[in-house]
């Protein structure tokens, strides 16, 4: 599916987005829309199998990338990253196709920490979060805070986010444990969990059930 090639101006240089518009959509029919963000050793360019899973589902995609990653310069770190997301926010919000009443963020590994943080700023209408960590401090394996330069903690960021939360993780992740998604959903009742049987970086076994899944939750959530 076609997208459109954004760039956002920064001090360190240009950041890369892509934007995948939902069909029928326009400034006096606008639509949901979703904001994407990725793992650590990703790219966006991983992420368009799911952004155009999306746009099956009558979703505006945005997938934004991070300083240094791709074709976007800069150098990355939780402040810098924060802040082109939540101007990634401002410029999807703001298209006059788009509800911004009903903008879902999808977070990644790393970037379920991403837009989880970034709840705490903008307000979406429902979390997804896939194969998460709980904190940089709990993957550290008990390394001296002074160690740890970035202090992502999305646990507490979704305890304080009070919508809908859909947790996703597979029970074969062999780098982020799935033990790491069943602490989030004890610690955070309310919050939905799906386990499927797949690693980190591969997909879930049946996309069919993923996307089944995935649809519901929304519709629950912009209900």
């Amino acid at each position: 599916m076609e997208f459109e090639r954004l760039w956002l101006q920064t001090d360190q240089g240009d950041v890369e987005g892509w934007l995948f518009k939902a069909d029928g959509v326009e400034a006096t029919k606008p639509g949901p829309a979703v904001l994407m963000a990725h793992g650590n050793r990703e790219l966006i360019d991983f992420c368009r199998e799911r952004a155009n899973g999306y746009q099956r589902l009558g979703y505006t995609v945005l997938l934004g990338e991070y300083r240094g990653y791709g074709r976007s310069a800069g150098s990355p770190s939780q402040e810098r990253v924060a802040f082109d997301f939540q101007a990634f926010y401002d410029l999807l919000v703001s298209l006059p196709f788009v509800d911004p009443q009903k903008v879902v963020f999808h977070g990644r590994s790393l970037g379920g920490s991403v837009l989880s943080e970034l709840s705490r700023s903008r307000q979406p209408a429902g979390i997804i979060v896939e194969s998460a960590f709980i904190s940089i401090k709990a993957m550290a394996h008990g390394a001296p805070d002074l160690l740890l330069v970035d202090r992502y903690d999305t646990l507490s960021a979704l305890m304080d986010y009070p919508g809908p939360t859909l947790i996703i993780h597979g029970t074969r992740d062999d780098v982020v444990p799935v033990s790491h998604a069943l602490e989030m959903k004890k610690r955070i009742p309310r919050a939905e969990l799906l386990l499927y049987d797949f690693g980190h970086s591969d997909g879930p076994p049946d996309w069919d059930v993923y996307w089944n899944d995935i649809s519901a939750f929304l519709k629950r959530a912009l209900d």
